[in-house]
């Protein structure tokens, strides 16, 4: 086992900056003394999942109007960011008021820093979702996860919680409107980069047909030992072999 990053402790975080997003204004609406997700990713650098389901009950998730109130605050304090980007300490779909957090947050966004996209990170576990997929209308980047093509894989990287299936992760994806694809692509004891897991992967991808594909690979503290970096010259020539196959748009990024 080795070192990951803590979690967050505020509602906004940063700006970060971001090879993809530009300067970004962390949102995060999951609670800060737990990570609370749909997925148990054997990469996650925030670490172990602690409370590992698709339906948390009994969990303290912040107030919409604190939450409302940090990103009003945050948005003036820093209105040259690029990206409000909701992350944070796990799945932040699932929040319970996920849809009204995100509607109001959107008009925030119209009345003080319109340039400013808004931009989501999600494990693609809730977005078939009917609310959850309305939702995902309001943000400009829908960044959606796919790191698997087949239900093997997932089971092994993504380690999802009982009653996530790779079928309704699909249709979800499959459903949203200028969807970002993103995978984080791992070697080692585990790998998503065998021959057989790229040929079910974009076969996903071309069945989906996503708007562009971000693949990239951890290099973050991981609480696994045994997971492996893949490097920029394997990335550069899964995107390359992908897009000429599939004819998306799929870019590789390093650190």
């Amino acid at each position: 086992m080795v070192n990951v990053l803590p979690l967050e402790t505020t509602l906004t975080y940063g700006p970060l900056f971001s090879r993809r997003l530009g300067r970004s204004l962390g949102v995060n609406v999951l609670p800060f003394n737990c990570k609370v997700c749909s997925f148990d990713c054997l990469y996650c650098h925030y670490g172990r999942t602690t409370m590992h389901t698709v339906s948390p009950e009994g969990v303290a998730f912040p107030d919409v109007a604190v939450v409302l109130q940090a990103i009003e605050t945050a948005l003036r304090r820093y209105p040259y960011v690029d990206a409000l980007t909701f992350s944070g300490n796990g799945e932040p779909t699932l929040h319970p008021h996920f849809p009204a957090i995100v509607a109001a947050a959107r008009r925030l966004r119209d009345a003080l820093a319109p340039h400013v996209k808004l931009a989501l990170f999600s494990n693609a576990t809730t977005a078939h979702l009917p609310h959850i997929q309305e939702s995902l209308g309001d943000f400009d980047l829908p960044i959606l996860k796919l790191d698997a093509g087949d239900p093997a894989t997932l089971a092994q990287v993504n380690r999802p919680a009982a009653g996530v299936t790779l079928e309704d992760i699909l249709t979800g994806l499959k459903a949203t409107s200028h969807l970002i694809v993103q995978s984080v692509l791992i070697d080692g004891k585990v790998s998503n980069i065998t021959a057989e897991a790229l040929e079910t992967w974009a076969a996903a991808l071309d069945a989906i047909r996503p708007a562009a594909v971000q693949i990239y690979s951890t290099d973050y503290p991981v609480p696994d030992a045994g997971v492996e970096r893949v490097p920029p010259y394997i990335l550069k020539r899964i995107a390359s072999d992908v897009t000429k196959r599939t004819g998306i748009n799929v870019e590789a990024f390093w650190w």
